[in-house]
């Protein structure tokens, strides 16, 4: 009797557990299960995998789950943001109080350079609730895309009213500031950037440029070398506060140094056609004209429409004695700068 209790107790332990097992395995194919597994793939950081696994959710039961508005997610981290434009859309269709998605896909429209459709979804996405300081902070990037700076300003000072400790939308209104010469305004926007991370390079490159502007030469070359100090320590670095201080070096009569730095500028921005062309004067400052010919010819094929870079090619080719050269580049330099100078006819005028 004893054997066969024990043998009973085994085959009811064993069933139980089968029960257990085909229980999990419904739920892994449950569109619940399915969607659990892509959130926790979404929350690893493996956005690739969780949008795969977001699409098969939604092709299996779809509008059962949140799988679209994740899946969008997913996309902007991996800056597809034109596919996520598709994708909110679709989940917008069938939840149109959905202020989430709407919010989203105004930011998402902001990335795509649409300044004027995102703020149009921005509307309605404040119709539905509050929009966040974030939101306010890319509303008013916006109008910056719109060249309305007016506008950026008013909505980038709601957005640090609304959230003070928010340190990009300091840092876009003091540019904001700064585009408009509002100077002293500009200084305080980026000396609450400071405030809240007190080893901010991109805040200090531009108290740099407020200092340079305001005729303080010795306070920006201070803040250009603390900013470049400060990036050192941080990924991807930025060319800005070494093109600034080789610059002014550079107007100062620092050759040399100034070689240094805009050298430095050229490896973290070799596309950028103003660091080739400063890097350009520098080598003809120091007698390095071989070297300055090739990087003011760079600077001219990376922007061939910019009169500054033809004219400083202009004054190269005449200190090398290449006379026909330099007349073509001056002759190139006021036929742009008469072109910049024509008043703009509006499409009503033809």
């Amino acid at each position: 009797m004893k054997g066969s209790s024990t043998s009973l107790l085994v085959l009811q332990a064993v069933f139980m557990l089968l029960i257990a097992f085909e229980a999990m395995a419904g739920q892994e194919n449950s569109p619940r299960g399915s969607f659990e597994q892509a959130i926790a793939a979404f929350r690893s950081g493996h956005y690739s995998a969780a949008v795969s696994l977001f699409e098969r959710v939604e092709a299996q039961s779809p509008g059962a789950t949140e799988a679209l508005l994740y899946e969008a997610k997913a996309l902007i981290h991996l800056q597809n943001f034109a596919r996520a434009a598709e994708v909110l859309r679709s989940y917008i269709e069938a939840h149109r109080d959905s202020s989430d998605a709407l919010y989203l896909l105004g930011f998402v429209l902001h990335r795509q350079n649409r300044p004027a459709e995102s703020l149009e979804v921005y509307t309605r996405a404040a119709a539905i609730a509050p929009p966040t300081g974030d939101d306010l902070k890319v509303v008013g990037l916006n109008y910056v895309l719109l060249d309305d700076y007016n506008d950026a300003i008013r909505w980038l000072e709601r957005a640090v009213q609304f959230d003070p400790k928010n340190r990009d939308a300091w840092y876009y209104l003091g540019r904001a500031y700064y585009t408009k010469a509002q100077l002293v305004e500009a200084r305080k926007a980026f000396l609450a950037v400071l405030d809240l991370d007190p080893q901010d390079a991109k805040a200090e490159n531009n108290l740099g440029l407020i200092f340079e502007t305001s005729g303080q030469p010795s306070a920006a070359i201070e803040a250009y070398r603390k900013a470049i100090a400060w990036q050192e320590k941080r990924p991807n670095p930025s060319e800005q506060p070494y093109v600034n201080l080789g610059n002014l070096l550079l107007e100062q009569g620092q050759g040399k140094e100034a070689v240094v730095l805009l050298e430095k500028a050229i490896q973290l921005a070799p596309d950028n056609a103003f660091c080739r062309m400063k890097l350009g004067v520098a080598y003809r400052q120091v007698g390095r004209l071989e070297d300055s010919r090739r990087q003011l010819e760079k600077a001219t094929q990376l922007e061939p429409d910019n009169p500054a870079t033809h004219y400083q090619l202009g004054r190269l080719y005449k200190q090398m004695h290449t006379l026909d050269r330099a007349q073509a580049e001056f002759d190139r330099t006021a036929e742009l700068q008469s072109r910049a100078a024509r008043p703009k006819t509006s499409s009503a005028d033809h």
